[in-house]
């Protein structure tokens, strides 16, 4: 993970309070239990059990539980000595759109030339190529026809504007018309080795929140900005804060009460090193870090599928200024509640999750390719928990994520920690007790399933263009958190879930 993200987790950067109570079913008459204690400040140990653990180990009173592995090592962001300075774009002040001359036009010169003459793209078909630069709003009166000066071969670098929501990277092909101000062009895809040349540049960071548009998913979604416990990272110093409280339906006539709070702070990973006037190495990525708290109070009788309660969809285009052009990066997140059973059984547990994730495809020359999942950190644990009847229950939190340049290449992935009970009987676990009580058999178990692929789109990076989505190794890990038994072996963990 990033240096800031890691420093950042104790400051709640991902919050989910979820409250779940079921109506309709053998349960619905169930006492809420009381609210979980917050996880602020709490640290959760990171040594990593065997997989599967011991079918006859108990952990009394656990209120942090080791995760599935150390972070694999991501790869230094040095920046080199002819890097070009590179920043994210304030919120609020949205970039200039540059015409820039292609690195093949300029010999000699690693660094992009760009002019900014106070154009907007105000009109872009992706499909057929064809465009309208207009004169920018606010721009003086001396660029108003400096879109007349636009030639063949430049390229139209654009930051988001309403005909390119995701920005547009083209080279241009033919002039048409220039009227009014006005001029209509063709175009092709560009490419960052156009753009970039020989340069090299790099960025992780994190988001401004306020940068972030909220779609939400569920009933009177409240949004809000809460201010980091640790002061802030930069200029980035407070959190998305997203409160729900709706009632969702459940199969088989049940529903679920849902509420609960959300802070949300992802970063970007990108990088480019140009060679050749192509690159030598490239990557795109981002980080996710969490911490959560949630309660689940259910009388749930279906299959294993999980019933997914969608909460929001989150979506961003910081532009990063790579020296004097703007490059643009979409980020697309939604989170999910998520809750499924493979018999009958009641439910009542109040839950923590403290984790940090990444993803992120770098290219090599020569290599190609490839996309690396780091796990880092996941300790989730029942904080109070009861369960009564005879299945396999699993509850938690989904994050779908994809990150892209200029909605061209990139890589998506579901992120999904859960806490999975595997009862015949009855257990209950107080984090501040001794040991559980068990009667009959039972087991409890923290997991991360982690899969995606590198998006097959235009190949934007001037890298060999691919025809489909390539997916990468699932990450698959769960290890035990309570098993126990009062008679024989206590329930293993799932099947294949074990390594990756």
């Amino acid at each position: 993970m990033t240096p800031r993200t890691r420093g950042a987790l104790p400051a709640l950067l991902v919050t989910t309070a979820l409250a779940l109570t079921a109506c309709g079913s053998p349960s619905s008459d169930a006492k809420p239990a009381a609210a979980a204690p917050s996880a602020a400040g709490r640290t959760a140990p990171d040594a990593t059990p065997a997989a599967g653990g011991s079918s006859d180990t108990a952990v009394s009173g656990t209120a942090a539980t080791p995760g599935p592995a150390p972070s694999l090592p991501k790869s230094p962001r040095t920046p080199k000595t002819d890097s070009l300075p590179v920043s994210v774009v304030p919120a609020g002040k949205p970039a200039k759109l540059a015409l820039v001359t292609p690195a093949a036009a300029r010999p000699g010169k690693s660094a992009p030339e760009a002019s900014t003459p106070g154009l907007t793209l105000s009109s872009y078909d992706r499909q057929t190529g064809a465009a309208v630069l207009a004169p920018a709003e606010g721009a003086p009166a001396a660029g108003q026809g400096s879109a007349a000066g636009v030639r063949v071969g430049q390229l139209i670098d654009s930051p988001p504007t309403p005909a390119a929501p995701r920005g547009a990277l083209v080279a241009v092909t033919e002039v048409k018309r220039t009227e009014g101000g006005k001029t209509a062009v063709a175009t092709r895809p560009a490419t960052l080795a156009e753009l970039l040349g020989d340069s090299s540049a790099g960025l992780q960071t994190a988001l401004d929140p306020r940068s972030i548009t909220v779609e939400p998913q569920v009933k009177d979604l409240k949004v809000s900005f809460t201010r980091r416990a640790d002061g802030g990272n930069g200029s980035v110093s407070t959190g998305l804060k997203l409160d729900a409280n709706t009632k969702v339906p459940l199969p088989h006539g049940a529903s679920v009460d849902l509420s609960g709070s959300v802070e949300i702070d992802p970063s970007i990973d990108f990088s480019y090193d140009g060679h050749a006037l192509s690159p030598r190495q490239a990557s795109v990525g981002f980080d996710v870090a969490a911490r959560a708290d949630w309660r689940v109070a259910a009388g749930i009788a279906g299959s294993a599928e999980p019933v997914r309660i969608p909460l929001a969809k989150l979506h961003a285009t910081p532009t990063v200024m790579a020296g004097p052009v703007p490059i643009v990066v979409g980020l697309d997140l939604s989170l999910h509640a998520t809750i499924a059973a493979d018999g009958k059984v009641t439910v009542e547990a109040e839950q923590q999750l403290a984790a940090d994730w990444g993803i992120r495809s770098d290219y090599a020359k020569g290599k190609g390719w490839t996309t690396k999942t780091e796990p880092g950190t996941t300790n989730i644990s029942p904080v109070r928990a009861r369960f009564d009847g005879s299945a396999s229950v699993r509850t938690g939190l989904d994050l779908e994520g994809s990150v892209a340049l200029y909605d061209a290449v990139g890589v998506k992935a579901s992120i999904k920690p859960y806490l999975r009970a595997a009862v015949d009987g009855s257990v209950t676990v107080e984090s501040g007790g001794g040991a559980p009580v068990v009667n009959g058999k039972a087991g409890l178990y923290g997991g991360l399933d982690i899969d995606g692929a590198l998006m097959a789109r235009i190949a934007i990076l001037g890298t060999p263009l691919f025809e489909k989505e390539i997916p990468f190794a699932a990450f698959r890990r769960e290890w035990p958190v309570v098993t126990r038994s009062t008679g024989s072996t206590a329930p293993s963990p799932a099947a294949g879930a074990a390594k990756r």
